[in-house]
């Protein structure tokens, strides 16, 4: 294959997007020939082990609450995602009919929806991968097969379409309207990008900041290995990746303020190869499910974990500013996706939202 080929095919390599009930599954369309070996790389330190090495499963009292979506004028088709908003709003991407839905917590109802649907045009969607909304309600949807982040006002207008270099993978809202952006780029070793939200007059734009986050040697070819999710504070992002027992934190500027492993450090998995197309072992053994921050914890739900003679579906607690293990919450039954804030953990079951209270119960 000759070297104007190799760019060609190189431009047109495609992520390959597989939904699931607990996300997306990713592969990419490769050049033939043999993968790199997977090797650290240097930019980074390696992660730093947890000084337990066994889980501290806490003594936990789980209430549910609340369900959204339980009645035909709020019916959900397919939860993919969930985070909280301001006042005591709950946002759903309902991928049945590819929108952002807010709910009332306390009526239950549905108050906003966000997107016109599947499609390439002005507020349409065709493969969301994740969204946020900031505390003051504005909703940033990352679609994926567009490579563009979509921002709406609280009450469901267009704001902005913002085009990316690369198909956006996960987003985290800093302070200061600093963005965070997991990538994956078969162009590009780094997995994140830091952006600056600008506007001018109605005119919204993404100043690049930074790039940087590479893990292994060659790894634009590497990069399905770190598919992952990432979660925002002020100043700095915490990233977990689907299938790594790691727990790594970046400052706004792109530094590193930790890379740890998890309770259960789980190790790198293979890559296999399928003519064409590339994708990570499915038979490895998955790290985290989703991750969240709330406060001064971050919340790593690691879905079910063996424990002696039976199974548990599990949260993992860390320091968000260390990424020290703290302890675990057992849950009660099998939850899809999280979302956690002031005691209150948000599930999606199925078709609906559970909403539960937790505390710690006293000695």
């Amino acid at each position: 294959m000759d070297i104007m080929t190799k760019k060609h095919i190189l431009k047109i390599a495609i992520v390959l997007l597989t939904l699931s009930g607990f996300g997306v599954a990713f592969s990419i369309l490769s050049l033939p020939g043999k993968l790199p070996e997977i090797k650290l790389s240097d930019q980074m330190p390696p992660p730093q082990p947890q000084a337990l090495t066994d889980r501290r499963i806490a003594n936990v009292l789980l209430k549910r609450v609340q369900v959204l979506g339980n009645t035909p004028e709020t019916f959900l088709n397919y939860v993919d995602f969930i985070k909280i908003g301001p006042r005591k709003t709950v946002y759903v991407f309902d991928r049945g009919v590819n929108q952002v839905i807010q709910f009332d917590l306390n009526t239950g109802q549905i108050v906003q929806r966000y997107g016109k649907g599947l499609g390439k045009g002005p507020g349409e969607f065709n493969v969301v991968t994740d969204f946020e909304v900031d505390n003051d309600g504005y909703v940033y949807v990352c679609d994926s097969e567009n490579s563009r982040i979509t921002i709406f006002s609280p009450n469901g207008s267009l704001l902005s379409t913002l085009s990316l270099s690369s198909p956006p993978l996960g987003i985290a809202l800093l302070k200061d309207k600093y963005i965070a952006v997991q990538l994956i780029d078969p162009k590009n070793d780094a997995l994140f990008e830091i952006y600056q939200l600008e506007k001018n007059r109605d005119k919204y734009k993404l100043k690049l900041i930074k790039r940087f986050g590479k893990f292994f040697e060659k790894q634009a070819a590497l990069g399905l290995l770190l598919n992952g999710l990432i979660t925002g504070s002020d100043t700095f992002f915490v990233y977990a990746p689907r299938r790594i027992g790691w727990l790594t934190a970046f400052r706004l500027d792109g530094t590193l303020l930790y890379h740890r492993t998890t309770i259960d450090p789980i190790p790198v998995p293979k890559l296999i190869r399928q003519g064409a197309v590339t994708r990570v072992d499915r038979n490895a053994p998955r790290a985290t499910f989703e991750v969240v921050i709330d406060g001064n914890k971050v919340y790593l739900y690691a879905g079910k974990v063996k424990m002696e003679s039976n199974s548990i579906y599990m949260i993992d607690l860390y320091d968000a500013y260390t990424g020290d293990y703290l302890f675990s919450i057992p849950l009660p039954e099998r939850f899809g996706l999280l979302a956690i804030r002031d005691s209150l953990i948000y599930a999606t079951q199925d078709t609906v939202v559970t909403v539960w209270h937790w505390q710690l119960k006293e000695d």
